[in-house]
């Protein structure tokens, strides 16, 4: 199964499962929305894998179904399976990583409010072209991929960016200052990569931050990690074995990156620090972006 919607949506699966009850009992998605006091696009989203219902969105659900309590209970048992369930970065990308790269344009676009916590890597939001070819390139030597769809990864990934420019939508970067420093493309590459991420430092509905090297951390970073705040809370936490999708505890990872803000620095001073990061570089030419 490649992600959670997924197994959500498959014919026995949890989000299919409540469509059926619900049409069984010859309700609209309006009908049980009203019975409940729901907005309509929340039964949409979990009829479709959006968004992994609570117990009590369950009870709610059976109550206005009219379900048995077999019934009931065989729903809330497939509810904790999903709590659990998540699927490696591996299996997920065993058919490519465009697949991986829709999924996130999906997170971005559902969501207001996108926070980055990156130790290693430039976000993908910020990302030039040939940085981000690199960041593919890896992938598939790293975790052994059969396919190679590098060119139509990088597509997607780059169409991801026109949420940049959304002002109804809140974007948070904070960079662990090595991300600066590691050279994982040529000098040249880099210089362009740095320069990007200056044109974002000022940017009304966007906060960019460093946490300089030689900070005394009063929370040690764990793990890269991304959160997309929507109609849910989801945190995505990356490391070298992939990644990993948290609903449940995704406001912790919140309270973390929240801490790590604690000790950035911003503006002026961040974009100092990218300077400096550009000046060390070896002087080997330029490339356009």
């Amino acid at each position: 199964m490649e992600s959670l919607e997924e197994w959500l949506t498959q014919p026995d699966g949890l989000g299919t499962r409540l469509r059926a009850l619900r049409a069984q009992a010859g309700l609209s998605g309006k009908d049980l929305a009203d019975a409940n006091g729901w907005a309509q696009s929340k039964v949409s989203r979990i009829e479709n894998g959006k968004q992994v219902p609570s117990a009590e969105d369950i009870d709610a659900w059976c109550r206005a179904c009219d379900a048995d309590a077999q019934t009931k209970t065989e729903l809330l048992r497939q509810r904790d399976e999903a709590r659990l369930a998540h699927v490696t970065f591996r299996s997920r990308m065993a058919r490519g990583q465009a697949k991986v790269q829709q999924t996130y344009n999906d997170l971005v676009r559902g969501a207001t409010h996108i926070r980055h916590f990156e130790t290693v890597y430039v976000p993908g939001l910020l990302q030039v072209r040939e940085y981000a070819r690199r960041v593919f390139e890896e992938m598939i030597e790293l975790h052994q991929l059969d396919v190679d769809d590098v060119d139509a990864a990088l597509a997607i990934r780059m169409q991801r960016q026109q949420f940049l420019y959304d002002p109804a939508k809140r974007f948070e970067f904070l960079l662990a200052e090595p991300v600066l420093r590691f050279l994982l493309v040529p000098p040249a590459v880099m210089r362009v990569q740095l320069d990007r991420l200056q044109t974002v430092i000022g940017l009304e509905h966007i906060r960019f931050g460093i946490i300089p090297m030689g900070t005394v951390l009063t929370r040690t970073p764990q793990a890269s990690v991304q959160i997309y705040v929507g109609a849910e809370t989801i945190a995505v936490a990356e490391d070298f074995t992939g990644e990993t999708w948290h609903r449940e505890n995704a406001e912790a990872y919140s309270r973390g990156v929240d801490r790590l803000w604690e000790e950035a620095i911003e503006g002026d001073r961040a974009r100092e620090l990218i300077i400096q990061a550009a000046q060390a570089l070896p002087s080997l030419g330029r490339v356009s972006q």
